[in-house]
């Protein structure tokens, strides 16, 4: 019990942190959600394209919202003598705290009651497995649109998310928009840069032919827009421990082990070398050796995920200070 208490429940008491052993575990469930979902898609015949990579993106957005919401209401309770006495204590009165400030700002206690569960199991894993969750409802509730109306399942799916999406936006006291300004321009560059190349290196005759030939084979949309993606994570992450601090003066720090530890060497700059390091190898591992296309985009949508997630919730987190 000590074990699970040390490696699982504590790190959710700070608010969600990684070690080895969480990490491990964690990328195990991934991968058997991976094989489960993409099973349930071949079975209801819904195709890994575009429009599922849309219908993903209010889901991200809610996700990063939600996580920012929930930070914000742990750092106003976290001083508090008895927080972190128990796991028990700590949960219950997170989801007290939840209660009260959605039932403050909004009046309605069904939406209080809900959110604040949703609120109290928030911090990874549970973000992960609670929007897994909506997305896989929403999942069901497009089918059975589709089966009576003909709708396409990511266009239901992109409306239930954006409505999830707004609710708990509108409950974020949005402080700044400064981090807006660096991180956007910044984010904004990478991509015209991923999405840029292959069409500029075959007008470019001095670049060499075969490494030309490459990189505009290796940059195609969905890996330009993967990269993006965690493009924009390393650039919220490097921002935000370099250039800012909460409303309360403390300094951000990195959540995950490998990247914590690499850090005091080289850098909040590490993050871009570690994300080019990654990524890059496991989109060209998915193109070298997964023939099923259907499967090569859903495990793309998965990493984009992996990218997306923790950079909308980087990102909203700076404009509110927590």
């Amino acid at each position: 019990m000590d074990f699970v208490y040390d490696y699982f429940l504590v790190p959710l008491m700070r608010n969600g942190w990684f070690n080895p052993v969480n990490s491990i575990v964690y990328g195990l469930i991934l991968i058997a959600g991976i094989w489960a979902v993409f099973n349930l898609l071949k079975r209801t015949k819904v195709p890994v394209d575009y429009g599922l990579y849309i219908s993903f993106i209010p889901f991200i957005a809610f996700a990063g919202v939600t996580r920012v919401l929930r930070d914000y209401i742990y750092f106003g309770i976290s001083g508090t003598s008895e927080f972190f006495s128990t796991f028990g204590v700590y949960m219950s009165t997170m989801q007290k705290a939840g209660y009260d400030y959605v039932y403050a700002s909004t009046g309605n206690n069904f939406l209080a009651s809900v959110d604040s569960f949703v609120i109290a199991w928030f911090p990874t894993p549970g973000s992960y497995f609670i929007t897994a969750g909506l997305a896989l409802v929403s999942f069901f509730i497009a089918l059975l649109v589709r089966r009576q109306t003909g709708f396409r399942c990511w266009k239901t799916m992109f409306l239930v998310g954006m409505l999830l999406f707004t609710i708990n936006a509108s409950l974020l006291p949005v402080n700044t928009m400064t981090p807006a300004i660096y991180i956007g321009a910044v984010t904004a560059g990478w991509t015209v840069l991923f999405f840029g190349l292959p069409k500029l290196i075959p007008k470019t005759r001095q670049f060499p032919e075969r490494a030309g030939k490459l990189i505009t084979g290796f940059l195609t949309p969905i890996n330009s827009a993967v990269l993006s993606a965690h493009l924009f994570d390393a650039t919220a992450t490097f921002f935000a421990i370099s250039m800012f601090t909460t409303i309360g003066g403390y300094g951000y720090m990195e959540q995950h082990f490998l990247s914590r530890w690499m850090m005091p060497y080289m850098g909040p700059g590490v993050m871009f070398l570690l994300k080019f390091i990654v990524v890059v190898p496991v989109l060209y591992y998915i193109d070298r050796y997964t023939d099923d296309k259907e499967l090569s985009r859903f495990l793309k949508l998965v990493v984009f995920v992996l990218g997306a997630a923790p950079a909308a919730r980087n990102f909203i987190r700076l404009m509110v200070g927590v």
